[in-house]
């Protein structure tokens, strides 16, 4: 019910000058909504997939593959993530299987301001990490 309510309340949102766009993507076995896809306008190649718990929503965006590396430069790549990650507000960087991801985390308890606020945020953020990061990808 959080995502559904949630998907409701920020589709065609216009926060921080940005129209943020929200598509239901997967469902779970009671019809219950368990995935968001997040498009914040100009930020179109980097959407944001939204999932909750009680407690929490996260937010991830998938921003490049293992296999997008240069071989020689991925132990580099790697210390760079990890010093940079301290420097992004908002949102960290991490690794699932093969995919490297920015994701943040925010209460369910915050107003959907707040929470629109965190989408726009991760956006800019992983277009700025991938621009800082562009020498490392083939």
């Amino acid at each position: 019910m959080i995502l559904k309510d949630l998907a409701i309340a920020l589709n065609g949102k216009v926060q921080d000058g940005y129209i943020i766009d929200v598509l239901p993507i997967l469902e779970g076995r009671q019809g219950d909504i368990s995935v968001l896809q997040v498009v914040v306008e100009g930020f179109d190649e980097l959407p944001i997939y939204v999932t909750a718990t009680e407690e929490q929503i996260l937010c991830v965006t998938n921003l490049f593959s293992k296999s997008e590396i240069s071989s020689e430069l991925l132990t580099e790549l790697n210390e760079i993530l990890l010093k940079l990650s301290v420097n992004i507000p908002l949102s960290s960087i991490g690794l699932i299987d093969n995919e490297y991801v920015m994701f943040g985390a925010i209460s369910v308890q915050s107003s959907n301001d707040a929470i629109a606020h965190e989408l726009v945020t991760q956006s800019e953020n992983a277009l700025e990490a991938l621009r800082a990061l562009e020498e490392f990808l083939n």
